[in-house]
């Protein structure tokens, strides 16, 4: 019972694993459109998860948040390249 109890367990880990993995692979670019610029002399709270994401001007954003954040700052000028480091 035990053994067939660690088996289930660690089948449904690896198919977690693989759902996050395919649903990352699957993302083509990141929407930006639900964030908002902020006002003059504000700065966004963003979240701390590092989810790396590689803007135009070459420089890794540690997630969406804060490359969202530049891309309003820009005014749509920085585009997404692709997912990871630069």
């Amino acid at each position: 019972m035990r053994a067939t109890a660690i088996a289930l367990l660690l089948a449904l880990t690896l198919a977690t694993t693989f759902s996050i993995e395919c649903a990352k692979q699957t993302k083509q670019m990141v929407d930006c459109s639900h964030y908002k610029k902020s006002p003059l002399g504000e700065e966004r709270f963003c979240y701390q998860m590092y989810d790396p994401i590689c803007g135009s001007d070459g420089k890794t954003y540690n997630n969406d948040c804060f490359f969202c954040s530049q891309v309003k700052k820009s005014d749509g000028k920085l585009k997404f390249v692709h997912f990871g480091r630069c």
